[in-house]
């Protein structure tokens, strides 16, 4: 038998010893045509997968980054505006320190202008009267107000923890709630100062003698008018003043003026008295974060502020029946001698006062009524810094 070569033809395409297989292959489909033109027949039965479209996911990315940014902007705003905001409220009032004052000086050595008004301690409540007061002062233009610490009779005038205040029973008309009166006082860009008698006192020396300023029998000593003090020389009464202002250091009051240092010269010599020499130890024992001043006594004659105020009138007695030319003649004089009459009193009051007071010391003025004219007189007249009390 004759064997079939491998390579005849015969059946060739016509019968394959293995199964077709086929695949579908996309290039299979498309074709160029004799015009040269590309197409593709079964495009129209594939199946379209929609391509992310770039620019979109750009823009979203875009608008976060650009969201981001004007957040970030608004944050620091409000973190700047907020700082602002904070230091104006728990600000100083107006400070003028010297030009050449080196860096970092401490408020010690800082010239304020203090344009005050006194009230009661009591009012310090933080409700009601304190409300009152704030009104009060924001009105009347003052960036500060006095109220006392401890008085010329010795009772103190803030609610103190100290074992010695209670021991001599000294609290009186307290200010029932200091430390938060005076934080909403800077609230309002006012400034809380106490007033300190320090060795003048009426209370401590007649119940102990230990303390006392003993005369030469051995009794505490009186003045003309009375007075009893506490003895300079004492380590137990310089603690004593000493524990009282930094108690009221530490609820706010951050600014003292300091009264009856000075031990009357009939009481004999010798003691260490005086603003300077007390400052200066309190300055070393509680820190240079307090300011010390010491209170000027200013006395203005009660005509001169009536003739500010206007209450003194031409006085000149029109009995006589005039007509209306003379009425206006008169009235027009009367008007000018009243005004030349006030302008010298005006001066006569500025004349009271050294504009350039000093680094430590603040006036103080016994007013009544007419507290608003005596201001504007010593803010137009230049006065730096000064206490109206109220007079009696």
């Amino acid at each position: 038998m004759k064997k079939k070569r491998f390579y005849k033809n015969v059946k060739r395409n016509t019968k394959w010893t293995e199964e077709e297989k086929g695949y579908p292959i996309d290039f299979a489909d498309k074709y160029v045509s004799d015009e040269g033109i590309y197409s593709d027949k079964f495009d129209y039965m594939r199946p379209k997968i929609k391509k992310k479209r770039k620019h979109k996911a750009r823009a979203r990315t875009l608008i976060k980054r650009l969201g981001i940014f004007v957040l970030c902007l608004l944050i620091v705003g409000v973190g700047y505006t907020g700082m602002d905001v904070f230091m104006m409220r728990n600000g100083m009032p107006q400070m003028s320190a010297e030009t050449d004052a080196p860096a970092g000086d401490a408020i010690n050595e800082v010239k304020l202008d203090l344009h005050c008004s006194y009230v009661e301690s009591i009012s310090m409540d933080n409700s009601v009267i304190l409300d009152s007061v704030i009104t009060n002062l924001t009105d009347g233009a003052y960036n500060s107000v006095a109220i006392d610490i401890k008085r010329n009779d010795g009772t103190i005038g803030y609610r103190s923890a100290l074992a010695t205040v209670d021991t001599y029973s000294a609290g009186a008309f307290e200010a029932t709630d200091l430390k938060n009166s005076a934080a909403k006082l800077s609230e309002q860009d006012i400034l809380t100062v106490g007033i300190v008698y320090c060795y003048l006192d009426n209370l401590v020396p007649r119940q102990d003698r230990s303390v006392a300023l003993l005369d030469e029998n051995g009794v505490p000593y009186e003045d003309s008018r009375g007075n009893t003090y506490l003895n300079p020389n004492s380590q137990t009464v310089y603690k004593y003043i000493k524990d009282i202002i930094a108690e009221a250091a530490e609820m706010g009051v951050t600014v003292f003026v300091l009264r009856g240092v000075d031990i009357p010269e009939s009481a004999g010599s010798g003691f260490s008295d005086g603003f300077e020499n007390l400052s200066a130890r309190l300055y070393e024992d509680i820190g240079t974060n307090i300011k010390l001043l010491e209170g000027v006594e200013v006395d203005i004659d009660e005509s001169l502020v009536r003739a500010v105020s206007g209450e003194e009138e031409n006085s000149t007695a029109q009995d006589e029946t005039v007509d209306e030319t003379e009425a206006e003649s008169a009235d027009e004089t009367a008007q000018e001698e009243t005004s030349a009459a006030e302008q010298t009193a005006s001066e006569r009051i500025l004349s009271l006062f050294n504009t350039d007071l000093g680094n430590d010391k603040i006036y103080m003025v016994e007013v009544g009524e007419n507290a608003p004219q005596i201001k504007n007189i010593l803010e137009e007249g230049g006065t730096e810094s000064f206490i109206l009390m109220q007079a009696g």
